[in-house]
């Protein structure tokens, strides 16, 4: 069964989904550099959905572009965090790569739970926990207008305001937070600084992450989780980051 791609406002639009319909008939054919093309014309359309990038990053993958499948993959995980076929997808490359780094974290600082939730996900459960805490006022209100003296503010007020705050705070958080980059070229050296003056650190090879500190000019610095920072040429490296336009 092919999905419906859901795009802003819930919306399926018509070019996204014929480009990713077309992208898995070329996958089936062999024509990976035809189902890529439709891949990236589903995206450019508006059609930024976990099924486009994972068909994406199968389509890189077989054309032996590990760096660009897994930047895929991780941006199809980061708006499915439960999807296990393209988890499975993220650690295969991981464990064939020639680097030997840490992964990144799942979720930032101490939202543990957004490992597991979209922000799509986070939206709802925040519009939930609100539904329940205005319910509770309302209901509260309407027993005072018909004469009762009514109860103080109710269990499930403050449950449902909780609940609301915490998504909208951790939503909030995993949306602003850096989803890092994925070297795509085969080798890239990280120096020291930017210009001649620059010292060569170490290489990193296609498939490794690292966190995005800075960006200058056509030059990116970048964190690895041991920590060390190098400047590396910005067309090296692919950002995680679902809603970036994904380079041809």
């Amino acid at each position: 069964m092919i999905p419906t791609l859901l795009l802003a406002g819930g919306l399926a639009l018509a070019a996204p989904q014929a480009d990713y319909e077309a992208g898995l008939g070329a996958l089936r054919d062999g024509a990976h550099d035809t189902a890529r093309d439709h891949f990236l014309a589903a995206l450019e359309g508006g059609g930024r959905d976990p099924a486009v990038y994972h068909g994406l990053g199968n389509a890189l993958y077989r054309m032996g572009d590990r760096g660009g499948a897994l930047a895929a993959w991780r941006r199809g995980l980061r708006l499915a965090p439960r999807d296990g076929d393209i988890a499975a997808n993220v650690d295969r490359v991981r464990r064939e790569r020639e680097d030997r780094l840490a992964a990144p974290p799942l979720a930032p600082g101490a939202f543990f739970w957004m490992a597991f939730l979209s922000p799509r996900d986070g939206g709802l459960l925040a519009s939930l926990g609100a539904t329940l805490a205005l319910g509770g006022l309302l209901g509260r209100a309407l027993r005072r207008r018909q004469g009762g003296t009514g109860r103080r503010v109710g269990l499930e007020t403050w449950a449902g305001a909780l609940l609301c705050a915490l998504m909208l705070l951790s939503t909030w958080a995993t949306v602003r937070d850096d989803a890092g980059v994925v070297v795509r070229a085969d080798e890239v050296r990280a120096r020291s600084a930017l210009g001649p003056e620059g010292v060569a650190l170490f290489a990193l090879h296609a498939g490794a992450e690292a966190a995005l500190v800075e960006s200058a000019g056509d030059s990116v610095l970048i964190a690895l989780p041991d920590e060390r920072k190098g400047w590396v040429p910005a067309a090296a490296v692919v950002s995680a980051d679902p809603g970036a336009p994904f380079p041809r």
